[in-house]
């Protein structure tokens, strides 16, 4: 007997029918009633012969058709159930190669894998399969044989044999009807099985390649592996030596044991001590966090105090003047005492800093009358006699130079006649000791000072050196050779939006400490033009103009500060009737003159509030032009000539100053991006 799975139930037991049964109901057809052979006497034929076997079925054949009558045994069953499922791709792939065959044929293996997948999923005992009992006449070998002749019996059998048969087919049209439903079922099966078969096609190509890279893995691995065994074979005779250090290290071990258990009681104290720690750590970081916005607060403070101090500064320097003039008169050298005995045409009143008087004797015609002194007396910012060191003179400056770190553009120029003192005050001597160093290294020296205090307030500074000489309304670069002066050197705006200017083709030399800086001024120094002329043996011909950029920045406040120190060292004023110039230094002279004649011009239309200023007519009033304006601070030295003979030429040089003096160009402005 066959079992057949239901969809939702359990195994179903299907009687086992003989050959043409199972075809009636395959095909849908009625069973055909079997024809026996007449046993009656036919007239005109010769006597029946005796019983004998003829008539009866072949031995085959009967033994055929008790099996198909018989009920199911227990190993057809079990060997039904042990039977394994088909998958169904397999299946698949066999409807697609033989697509001929007959519909008949694929329902029946339809039937035969239905039941088929029942058995293999739910494989069931055979204590489970009811025993069908036997409905028509037993044919066994103790059952009697009808006779021949007895046709009425044997009528009687196949009647009892038709009704069974037709009970039967009643019970598989049932099953073939459920047979169908589970056939469609698993043709659906079929169909996602088929579905399946691609997806799973598909994965087997990716593998297929996944595979390929993992046999390539695989060589690398089993060389690897070679490797690893010669490997193996040094391990094991490391191994021979590490069982001999073995024994060694089980002894020092039992030692480190007994060490342990006394570690273990510090640890336990110590681990007391770390929870006091981190308890006190824990206290000491609420702390921390109070201070750190302590700080902020403070750091807070502190830029509004330096901001402060700015201003403040800034109103200290407005109210002294954003022009301010500081005279000084240098002392008389050694071969100068013997020609002239004292300075008594000079006279600096001993309770005022600010004043200084000329005085001079005039006589008569016939030189028998004296007239009285005539003094001109000149007040200025101050007046520096010639007992002033450089010290004093700085001191004075020191707050000038801190606001070109501030932000704001300074220009500082030493003015007057040659030989009085001018490249003294501003540089210093040839061999120049701490106490004689002249203004432009004791302002670079505090511009360093400064920023690096500075830095503690959380400002950073960039510097940028140039140094340059205007001879004869041309600019050289004092920070290159001579013969590297070929380039033309031209005063351009940096950019249309900015009245910044700058120099092509000029040297920027980025400096850090005031050693580079002081470096530069050596090399300035040496390649500055200077000439013997009849009033100084060793007198500048041409305008020395060092200029620091300074870029300062602050990143917690997002502020910038840019500006310029200018300190200028210009060529002496000389009269032609008395320096007697000819030739080169004639028009030397002259350029010289001019220039300073132009910055004269300058002064006096700031101060009289013109339209326009003539900053174009000279090549250094242009290249100052931004120091000088109402955006900046700015202050002349007036060196005098302690010589009485230059007391006109010291007369015209201070009446100058005098208008400076008198010059007022407004607010400056810091430069703040």
């Amino acid at each position: 007997m066959l079992l057949c799975h239901a969809s939702d139930g359990p195994f179903l037991p299907l009687p086992q029918l003989p050959l043409t049964e199972q075809k009636v109901n395959v095909d849908g057809g009625r069973l055909p009633l079997p024809k026996s052979a007449s046993r009656l006497p036919v007239p005109g034929l010769r006597p029946k012969r005796p019983a004998t076997n003829e008539n009866e079925p072949p031995r085959e054949k009967r033994k055929c058709a008790r099996e198909l009558l018989a009920p199911p045994r227990t190993g057809a069953m079990s060997a039904a159930v042990s039977q394994p499922r088909e998958a169904p791709a397999a299946s698949a792939l066999r409807s697609r190669r033989a697509p001929g065959r007959r519909s008949s044929s694929r329902a029946g293996r339809a039937v035969v894998m239905a039941s088929t997948k029942g058995l293999s999923r739910q494989p069931v005992s055979a204590t489970a399969v009811p025993k069908s009992a036997p409905t028509g006449p037993a044919t066994g070998a103790g059952e009697k044989k009808r006779a021949p002749w007895d046709l009425k019996g044997q009528v009687s059998d196949l009647r009892a044999k038709v009704s069974t048969f037709k009970e039967k087919a009643q019970g598989l049209d049932s099953e073939n009807r459920t047979l169908k439903q589970q056939v469609a079922s698993l043709e659906q099966e079929l169909q996602r099985m088929a579905v399946r078969h691609e997806e799973l096609g598909s994965r087997a190509s990716s593998l297929a390649l996944e595979l390929q890279v993992w046999q390539d893995q695989a060589k690398e691995s089993l060389q690897k592996l070679s490797e690893l065994l010669a490997r193996e074979h040094q391990l094991e005779e490391t191994v021979e030596t590490q069982k001999r250090l073995m024994g060694e290290l089980e002894r020092a071990k039992k030692e480190m044991e007994e060490a342990n258990r006394g570690l273990a009681a510090q640890l336990n104290a110590t681990e007391g001590q770390l929870h006091l720690a981190e308890e006190t750590l824990a206290q000491r970081g609420q702390e921390n966090e109070a201070l750190r916005s302590r700080v902020a607060e403070q750091d807070k403070r502190l830029h509004e105090s330096e901001m402060e101090r700015r201003c403040l500064h800034n109103t200290v320097q407005e109210l002294k003047g954003n022009i301010r003039v500081f005279c000084r008169v240098r002392p008389l050298l050694p071969s100068e005492k013997q020609a002239q005995k004292g300075m008594g045409h000079l006279r600096f009143p001993p309770d005022d800093n600010r004043t200084l008087v000329l005085s001079k004797t005039e006589e008569s015609h016939v030189g028998r009358e004296r007239k009285d002194d005539i003094t001109y007396e000149f007040n200025f910012d101050r007046v520096f006699p010639p007992s002033s060191s450089q010290e004093d003179v700085f001191e004075e400056i020191a707050l000038l130079v801190q606001s070109a770190l501030d932000g704001y553009h300074v220009c500082i120029f030493a003015y007057g006649q040659t030989g009085s003192g001018k490249t003294y005050t501003m540089e210093g001597p040839d061999d120049p000791a701490p106490s004689t160093a002249g203004m432009i290294p004791r302002a670079v020296r505090q511009i360093f000072q400064a920023s690096h205090q500075m830095e503690a307030k959380g400002w950073k500074y960039q510097f940028t050196a140039n140094f340059l000489e205007i001879y004869n309304e041309s600019l050289r670069d004092l920070l290159v050779l001579r013969p590297e002066r070929n380039v033309e050197l031209e005063i351009k705006r940096v950019n249309q939006s900015t009245e910044e200017l700058h120099v092509t083709n000029l040297s920027y030399v980025p400096v850090t400490s005031e050693g580079e800086v002081l470096k530069l001024l050596q090399t300035a120094k040496a390649n500055r033009s200077v000439a013997k002329t009849t009033l100084n043996e060793h007198s500048s011909r041409s305008h020395s103009l060092f200029q620091l950029h300074i870029e300062g920045q602050h990143a917690q406040r997002d502020a910038r500060t840019f500006s310029v120190l200018s300190l200028v060292d210009l060529a002496g004023s000389e009269r032609l009737d008395k320096s007697l110039s000819k030739g080169e230094r004639l028009k030397e002279t002259q350029a010289i003159n001019s220039s300073l004649s132009n910055l004269g011009l300058v002064i006096m239309a700031l101060s009289n509030k013109e339209a326009h200023v003539p900053y174009r007519n000279s090549k250094l009033t242009y290249l100052l032009q931004n120091s000088l304006g109402g955006s900046s601070k700015m202050l002349m030295f007036v060196n005098v000539s302690p010589l009485e003979e230059n007391f006109a030429e010291s007369l015209n040089s201070l009446r100058f100053a005098r208008k400076v003096n008198e010059c007022v160009i407004g607010t400056a402005q810091t430069n703040r991006k």
